[in-house]
């Protein structure tokens, strides 16, 4: 199987994972939205068994929110979310912005649209730049 890599914005932490993936989830929850500071978290899931870290594995700081099912990794240098494991232990949630390459993804959600900000409702509708526009 094909499969494509993935690092954090400094390159300490790199990984590679098999790309097939069944889902991407674009959620709007509350709590995504803080974790990631925009409108809302890109994550991919996959079998543990289709995963591995290449680098920087021990440079990864865990934040477990208290009482919820909720967790952020990221590089402890520069702060990039990357790759954790669900709280079973059988899948890795895997920040799509991280993967270098195009994404293989059978379907595609969005999530917890009701709980979406209002300036996040139409970004669809914004003109598009390749840059910062002059």
């Amino acid at each position: 199987m094909q499969k494509i890599k993935g690092n954090c914005l400094c390159g300490l932490v790199s990984y590679e994972v098999v790309n097939a993936f069944d889902k991407m989830f674009l959620c709007s929850c509350d709590q995504c939205r803080q974790i990631t500071g925009s409108a809302f978290a890109s994550n991919l899931f996959i079998g543990v068994d289709g995963f591995e870290w290449l680098s920087g594995s021990g440079e990864i700081v865990a934040y477990q929110m208290p009482g919820r099912d909720i967790s952020k990794s990221f590089c402890r240098v520069c702060g990039s979310g990357v790759p954790w494991a669900s709280g079973d232990g059988t899948k890795m949630i895997i920040p799509a912005g991280g993967l270098q390459g195009e994404l293989e993804v059978a379907d595609k959600f969005k999530t917890f649209v009701a709980e979406q900000p209002t300036w996040a409702s139409s970004l669809e509708q914004i003109k598009a730049h390749r840059g910062f526009p002059s």
